[in-house]
């Protein structure tokens, strides 16, 4: 089984997959998804470096004050009692929700491919690596701990088995990431965030929906019948909001939406 990806990098590094979808093994899915790691990279360095495109990157962190204070308003509706909330933010590049979480006294942790975007969301907390951070090195990546405690960034393969990940999470951040990702991609993703969120848990999660070239990507147009079937969040989550658009990206083809999911209990009760 293979998974056809057709690549094209336009002037701007944005790039476009079409997907025949077609259920993949472990292996192909990690081989799958290193392709398309290393165009992102290319996409990152053109983020970091000239300034990139807005469709992926933003920085205003009135919208990240924004999307932090939904997910406490959804996790108080679900009986959550500690103050301090354990947060995944899958796919993270350098979003400054992390560090604006972790600032109000959250525990959080990301994960992204790119060094260089682990690099630069590592800055936003400022000091030095020599005397904040600790680094691990681990199979194709590493892990940095910062010092104070509360933050993990690790530079690494999202898809990538972490069983001391599992059942941690109150709140997973996703920014983008689903909509990113081809179909053929999507299962793999869902399952390691249905692993890593605990009962009850929620998912606080921002699409892309389009007015034209719906069936091209990424960003992949996405609906909240996309995010439910079985396949992908449906079978461990239930759909709990739709928060329709949640900050304007100053287009009229395309508005960027929120979705809030809870993990169902584990064992079905």
């Amino acid at each position: 089984m293979k998974l056809f990806l057709i690549i094209s990098q336009l002037a701007t590094f944005q790039f476009w997959i079409t997907t025949t979808l077609v259920i993949l093994s472990e292996k192909e899915v990690v081989e799958a998804f290193s392709i398309i790691n290393m165009t992102w990279a290319t996409t990152w360095n053109n983020i970091l470096k000239e300034g990139g495109s807005g469709r992926w990157k933003v920085d205003d962190l009135g919208i990240k004050k924004k999307a932090l204070t939904t997910i406490l308003n959804f996790v108080n509706r679900s009986n959550e009692k500690e103050k301090s909330l354990k947060i995944l933010c899958p796919l993270a590049g350098d979003d400054p929700f992390v560090q604006y979480a972790w600032s109000q006294g959250h525990d959080v942790t990301s994960i992204d491919l790119v060094p260089a975007a682990v690099d630069a969301m590592r800055q936003q907390f400022g000091g030095s690596d020599e005397e904040d951070w600790t680094k691990v090195k681990e199979e194709n990546g590493n892990v940095w701990k910062h010092n104070g405690g509360r933050a993990t960034l690790y530079s690494g393969d999202m898809m990538k088995k972490r069983p001391e990940l599992v059942n941690k999470f109150d709140v997973v951040y996703d920014k983008d990431s689903f909509g990113a990702l081809p179909m053929n991609i999507r299962q793999s993703f869902c399952k390691r965030l249905s692993e890593y969120t605990k009962d009850d848990g929620i998912i606080y999660i921002e699409v892309k929906n389009k007015e034209f070239n719906k069936d091209m990507g990424p960003p992949f147009h996405v609906e909240m019948n996309d995010l439910m079937e079985e396949i992908n969040f449906g079978s461990n989550f239930k759909h709990i909001s739709n928060l329709g658009e949640v900050y304007s990206l100053q287009s009229n083809a395309m508005f960027q939406m929120g979705h809030i999911l809870q993990r169902v209990k584990r064992g079905g009760g």
